[in-house]
């Protein structure tokens, strides 16, 4: 059985701890705020929205 514990509540999903990381950076580049349950219970929004580009 595979545990999955964290939780998109943006896209109403449930993920591997492992694969959160990759699902949250998936918003990043999109640019879109998102909210996630860790399986600490823990409950993060975030801001990717605001971030501003890198500069070369």
């Amino acid at each position: 059985m595979i545990n999955k514990t964290c939780y998109c509540w943006t896209c109403d999903k449930f993920f591997h701890h492992l694969g959160i990381a990759r699902h949250r950076a998936m918003h990043r580049d999109r640019k879109e705020n998102c909210t996630i349950t860790y399986d600490d219970c823990e409950t993060v929004t975030h801001q990717f929205s605001k971030r501003k580009e890198r500069q070369k």
